[in-house]
């Protein structure tokens, strides 16, 4: 009989301490799954408070900003700018032209920027820059966005420079259109669109 009840409490012992085992395991578990919830909830907030602005086909991050209407305001001056820079800046290659406007830049606007595009095709403008061998920089001296109305109606104020061999000569260059937002696409990161785009001034500057 003795050897029995000790065969039992072996077993009993045994059972006693695979159930410890299982609590401390099971214990384990939840305080790996709660670590990782913590940190993957910390990330999240990170990133919602950080902007992210397309600059020369990039999502570039930006310090972390508590304001929504700090981050709105950088993304949307961000996107006329980098916008501009891609339709206005142009190199005497009508391949880089090509994917500078159809690529990147009518994804950042309405059917207006299709339709200066397809006009400015129409006049061989393009051919021109590229046959002449012209360099077009973009200059932008501010840019004005009214956020108390949606969308934001802007207006970009700048200057193209061109250069024409050893020379260069200088263009007005003021735009105006309304900004509004959009859904996250992969070739429109900033979720913003240019809408009712116009050129109110694209003159010679006498220097």
């Amino acid at each position: 009989m003795k050897g029995k009840y000790e065969i039992f409490n072996d077993i009993a012992k045994s059972r006693r301490h695979n159930n410890r085992l299982v609590y401390c395991c099971l214990i384990l578990m939840i305080a790996v799954f709660a670590t990782a919830i913590y940190f993957v909830v910390s990330a999240h907030e990170r990133a919602n408070n950080n902007a992210y602005l397309l600059y020369a086909g990039q999502r570039l991050p930006l310090a972390p900003l508590r304001d929504a209407g700090e981050n709105l305001e950088i993304l949307c001056e961000g996107h006329v700018r980098n916008f501009h820079e891609l339709f206005f800046s142009l190199e005497p290659d009508l391949d880089l032209i090509k994917r500078n406007i159809e690529g990147r830049a009518l994804f950042m606007i309405d059917w207006s920027g299709n339709r200066l595009y397809a006009r400015l095709v129409e006049k061989k403008y393009f051919h021109d820059v590229a046959m002449r061998n012209y360099r077009y920089f973009m200059e932008p001296d501010s840019i004005q966005i009214d956020y108390a109305t949606y969308p934001f109606p802007f207006t970009f104020y700048g200057k193209q420079a061109i250069e024409k061999g050893r020379s260069t000569t200088y263009r007005n260059l003021v735009t105006k259109g309304s900004l509004k937002k959009t859904g996250i696409t992969p070739n429109n990161l900033n979720g913003i669109k240019i809408i009712d785009f116009e050129v109110v001034d694209n003159s010679d500057l006498k220097r």
